[in-house]
């Protein structure tokens, strides 16, 4: 090895041995760089990635400027292009960034959303430009085409490219999140018996009459109440709801799951009871049953 390269380390000092090692520069920068990528959080080495709804076949809302957001390395200039328009970002220390982009007027035929950051790069595919609503609620909304045999001649049919959906799981979660599973699919005799039936027929109504793509994220769950899809923040800032936000709060801190577990048995027992002395009963009988 060249002794410019070199560099000398001695260990044990005052010993009548001294071990020496060379290492080339090269080879000390190349660990110096490992170690360092080694030793930096996870979120300090985030590629550039976007929550799952902003995928493939997605639409955006005609004639604004859509918001765009995601994760990349802290402080990364981020940029957006999108039919010939331009936007950009700069990711904060946590490395989330937020951006615009104008959409333009609705348009069926698919486009490129390109975003960069540094030598990443995604691309999504056959984006369209059109109506987007929010399709949420509890089980009439979550009612999906196939539970209804009537509906089966025209899910045989239903064939339109530029109507879509994005069906979010049904998931629950203690903190907020900032992207969920799922993916948008063209409305098709494949995919269209998993759509909710008042979305799909809310959104085949816009399709048809005004001509233009329609989109719908639905977000629903039988049986939830409105508070749960919305931030707690949100919920903060009204009295009534801000009640609720401490209620739960206060059950949560005291939460104890043997005392819920003997409860809830207790309350079954109490049911099957109750159901069985309903058997054979009229209407009238059964309405002066204990009902807990």
């Amino acid at each position: 090895m060249r002794r410019e390269f070199a560099t000398i380390f001695a260990i044990g000092r005052g010993f009548h041995n001294v071990l020496t090692r060379l290492i080339t520069m090269k080879s000390l920068s190349r660990l110096f760089v490992v170690a360092l990528c080694l030793g930096l959080p996870a979120s300090l080495q985030a590629e550039l990635s976007m929550p799952h709804f902003f995928s493939d076949h997605m639409l955006l809302q005609q004639e604004r400027a859509a918001a765009i957001w995601g994760k990349a390395n802290p402080k990364a200039e981020v940029k957006i292009e999108f039919k010939g328009k331009t936007s950009a970002a700069t990711a904060d220390d946590k490395g989330q960034w937020h951006a615009t982009i104008e959409t333009g007027k609705a348009d069926a035929k698919g486009a490129a959303l390109t975003v960069k950051a540094g030598a990443d790069s995604v691309t999504i595919s056959d984006v369209l430009v059109g109506e987007v609503w929010l399709a949420s609620g509890q089980s009439n909304m979550f009612y999906t085409m196939n539970r209804t045999l009537a509906y089966a001649e025209l899910i045989s049919k239903a064939d339109h490219p530029g109507l879509r959906m994005f069906n979010a799981p049904l998931v629950t979660a203690a903190e907020p999140q900032d992207d969920i599973e799922g993916a948008w699919t063209l409305c098709s005799p494949e995919t269209v018996p998993g759509y909710s039936a008042v979305a799909f027929f809310f959104a085949l109504k816009l399709h048809q009459e005004l001509g233009i793509p329609v989109g719908v994220l639905k977000t629903c769950w039988g049986g939830k109440p409105v508070e749960t899809f919305t931030s707690r923040e949100a919920l903060n800032t009204l009295p009534g709801t801000k009640a609720l936000v401490d209620k739960v709060m206060a059950e949560a801190a005291t939460y104890d799951p043997t005392k819920a577990k003997a409860a809830y048995e207790t309350s079954l027992e109490k049911w099957k009871t109750t159901m069985a002395a309903a058997k054979g009963k009229s209407a009238a009988e059964r309405k002066r049953l204990p009902k807990k």
